[in-house]
């Protein structure tokens, strides 16, 4: 699945002025002071000692916030901020306008990191974002898919688990680890995610696609066959799904059902190496099987049609466009040649039978 990450997000924040007032502490005042002089450090040292003489100013509070965001500080930062929303709400928009300025930027930063290739500095600043914000979801997806850049999938696992811990409702984010549990082999993990997925919303097609994978995987057919059918009602023109519900069906020996899916496939897709070559196969495999049936019929005395025999041809006859098209897409594959000689030599051309036997045994030496 092509994956794009999310582009830099323009906003504009009003800097609220800062307005010396009467009744406040004279740490406080100092620290105004130097804020509007852009001496952070020194503001700092005022701060602090205003929230430790004046534990229940909001407004140190509030401020020693902003200034330790400054210096990137962010869990401080948020430490204040909290104190800060325990004395009072006077300061909320303030803090909240904050919190969404730092988070844009550094947010932003981890942006332009991933476009010039700094994925280490991309990784700090994603993880910065989670800090400043940890109720915003992209910075947890951006961090999992620079994490997958680099091949680190568990570290994408855990940024998943946490981004869900968050928001649980965030189906994106559970189908994603979905994706990666199937990558994994953890396809238990997968049944249980998608179901809680599906229980919220049951036409996500992406969730049913995961869950048919994870059956399909853990050799559960019929519910594998269920799930991919469900997932082609919301996508009819997925050939991926079409492709899928064909093979577990000639797996389940049902050839003639697979083959008219198979087909269905190549409508939409002529180049499709393994839809024509299931396609050959099952015919080969009919063909066999049927005459396994008419060599049973003959030892046990019985008389084999003129029909029964042309059927027979048939199925070898309706393998060769589709086995010799996959040899046009795949010429190395020796089997398919040998599998083309058995079929040319039981309609009938045992030399050209003969040409493709001789071209898979050359092909096996080499």
């Amino acid at each position: 699945m092509k994956r794009t990450l999310i582009r830099l997000i323009p906003v504009l924040f009003v800097i609220a002025g800062l307005v010396l007032v009467a009744c406040q502490s004279k740490e406080l005042t100092s620290a105004k002071v130097y804020i509007q002089q852009d001496q952070w450090d020194k503001a700092i040292e005022q701060l602090e000692l205003a929230v430790n003489n004046y534990p229940n100013d909001a407004e140190a509070h509030y401020l020693l916030g902003e200034a330790y965001a400054t210096k990137g500080k962010w869990e401080e930062m948020n430490e204040e901020y909290e104190k800060s929303l325990e004395i009072t709400d006077e300061f909320a928009q303030l803090i909240s306008a904050s919190r969404d300025k730092y988070w844009v930027q550094t947010f932003n930063k981890g942006v332009r990191m991933i476009n010039q290739d700094s994925t280490e500095a991309a990784i700090r600043a994603f993880k910065s974002a989670q800090v400043i914000n940890p109720d915003r979801p992209e910075s947890y997806n951006n961090l999992a898919i620079t994490y997958l850049r680099l091949d680190r999938m568990d570290d994408a696992v855990q940024i998943y688990k946490e981004l869900i811990e968050v928001d649980p409702d965030n189906a994106k984010a559970m189908n994603e680890l979905g994706r990666l549990y199937i990558q994994m082999e953890e396809f238990e993990n997968v049944v249980e995610l998608e179901q809680k997925v599906l229980e919220k919303e049951p036409d996500n097609s992406d969730a049913v696609f995961n869950l048919a994978m994870a059956y399909d995987q853990m050799g559960e057919r019929e519910k594998a066959q269920e799930a991919y059918e469900r997932a082609l009602e919301v996508n009819p023109d997925d050939p991926d799904l079409l492709f899928n519900i064909a093979r577990i069906n000639f797996m389940n020996k049902d050839y003639e059902v697979a083959i008219d899916l198979f087909k269905q496939v190549i409508e939409k897709n002529p180049e499709d190496f393994d839809a024509n070559l299931n396609i050959g196969n099952a015919f080969l495999t009919m063909a066999d099987n049927l005459r396994r049936e008419l060599r049973e019929k003959e030892n046990e005395g019985e008389e084999i049609t003129d029909e029964e025999v042309e059927q027979l041809k048939n199925f070898y006859r309706q393998s060769i466009p589709y086995l010799e098209k996959a040899a046009e897409l795949k010429p190395e594959v020796s089997n398919i040649w040998y599998n083309l000689g058995v079929a040319y030599v039981n309609v009938g051309d045992s030399e050209k039978g003969q040409e493709y036997f001789d071209k898979a045994e050359e092909m096996e030496k080499q």
